[in-house]
Parts: C-alpha cells; sequence; structure tokens
C-alpha cells in the first residue's frame, strides 16, 4: 500500500457539517431543519446540504440517525406495518370470507390511512418522535481504515453512510458521494472518453 494513499478521514464529512435533532423532538422539528437548509441551497445561498441529519440524547451524544427514507417510513401509521400473514394467505381471502370477517374489518381499520390525503397524513403523523423513527448507528469505520475498506462496509453491511470514529468519537460520515469523486480522479483518462 502507498502511503500517500487517501484514507478515510481525507474524503469523510466531518461530523459538525450535518444538523442534529434531539431523539424527544417531534418528526415536524427536523423537518424544519432540513426545509430551511434545501431552501437556502435551492435559492442560491450555497452551501452543503446533507440529507441526513444524526439523533442526540439529551446530553448531545449521537444516538441515532434520521434520513430522507426514515422520515418516509415514519410516514406510514404504525398498524400498517404490521403484517400479519402472508400473500398467500390474502390471495385465498375471497374463497374464506365468512370465515375471516373479523381479520378483514381489522385489515381495512390498519389501511384506512391510503384513502386519506397526503396533507391529511403528514399532519398525523409528523407528531411522531425523533426517535420513534430514527435508524440506529454503528460506527464500523476508523480514520485510518482504507477506502477499499470503507466501500467493504458499505456493500457488506449495507449502509449508505458508515460512521467514522476516532478513539470512540464520531467524527465524520463517508457517503458514496464523497468516494465518487476520487474514483473519477484515479480512473483518469484511461476510463474516461
Amino acid at each position: 500500500m502507498k502511503s500517500d494513499e487517501k484514507r478515510v478521514k481525507d474524503i469523510m464529512s466531518r461530523i459538525e457539517e450535518y444538523d442534529t435533532v434531539g431523539v424527544e423532538a417531534p418528526l415536524c422539528e427536523a423537518l424544519g431543519k432540513l426545509k430551511e437548509n434545501h431552501e437556502k441551497i435551492v435559492g442560491g445561498g450555497g452551501g452543503k446540504f446533507h440529507k441526513t441529519m444524526f439523533v442526540t440524547d439529551a446530553s448531545g451524544r449521537i444516538i441515532g440517525k434520521l434520513s430522507f427514507f426514515d422520515i418516509i417510513k415514519g410516514l406510514v401509521p404504525e398498524p400498517a406495518k404490521e403484517v400479519k400473514h402472508s400473500r398467500k394467505f390474502y390471495a385465498i381471502l375471497s374463497s374464506r370470507t365468512l370465515e375471516v370477517a373479523d381479520e378483514i374489518t381489522e385489515m381495512q381499520k390498519r389501511f384506512t390511512w391510503l384513502h386519506s390525503t397526503f396533507l391529511e397524513l403528514i399532519k398525523q403523523q409528523t407528531k411522531k418522535k425523533v426517535g420513534d423513527i430514527m435508524s440506529p448507528i454503528y460506527p464500523l469505520l476508523k480514520e485510518e481504515d482504507t477506502l477499499n475498506k470503507a466501500i467493504f462496509v458499505m456493500f457488506k453491511e449495507n449502509i449508505r453512510q458508515p460512521l467514522v470514529s476516532r478513539k470512540d468519537k464520531i467524527i465524520g460520515v463517508v457517503s458514496l458521494m464523497d468516494i465518487f469523486p476520487e474514483l473519477l480522479k484515479l480512473a483518469g483518462d484511461e476510463c474516461l472518453l
């Protein structure tokens, strides 16, 4: 390995670049921060806009992350997330209607939200606490790790933004957008037409 080869610390985004939100905060608070940052970027104010924010406990320690996917997933009401039967079961419902009338009623209640407006769904579900919809975090990289290890961790663990630590403290995040410019630079003229 060459001594001039870049390490995770050389390409990562610093943790300070990311917004944070408290674990007990309502989802609306997180959405407000994301909207404010997004409007700065779209309005030409410049800067960097991360689609992920980190969730902190009362002491300010990072305990989770909140991505766009977490937010969208959080809009789905909890009863709709409970899957009690297989697809095969639902496929044969018509032949067993009398036997499963109670189950059909329960299923209809779980999915009534599909017939409401998106605005109604948002008003209902954005009262959830951030802690109820955040994803857990796992610092999987050290600042001295190679880029090869970073991409291995991303795909082996199916984590798009592994966290980087220094002596058990989270100091950064590596994303595909951090790795891609380095890939283009090293590919050089050999790969690019």
